[in-house]
């Protein structure tokens, strides 16, 4: 997802995905997007991410079952925001 920057995109499927990296599992997600984007030369609209708020905002079942069902998700953006403590990390808000 780093790679559409700041680009406004519609979520249509969403499914878990997590991903190993030698014995430790990190939970992920891949989502499927209206728009397809020109990612080194390919044209994508699948991604997968392990950003833990947009990992825990999908799972919840409502809105995955809402998006999966034909309900799209967005236009949203994936931006960087700082918690309160100031720690950075990415979270999707309406486009």
């Amino acid at each position: 997802m780093a790679k559409i920057g700041d680009s406004a995109f519609t979520i249509t499927f969403i499914e878990d995905s997590d991903y190993t990296q030698g014995e430790e599992i990190t939970k992920g997600v891949k989502i499927t997007t209206k728009e397809q984007f020109d990612i080194d030369g390919n044209l994508i609209n699948k991604f997968y991410t392990t950003r833990v708020a947009i990992v825990k905002k999908f799972n919840n079942e409502k809105l995955r079952a809402d998006v999966n069902n034909g309900n799209p998700l967005g236009p949203v953006k994936c931006i960087s925001e700082k918690s309160s403590s100031g720690k950075s990390f990415f979270n999707l808000i309406d486009a």
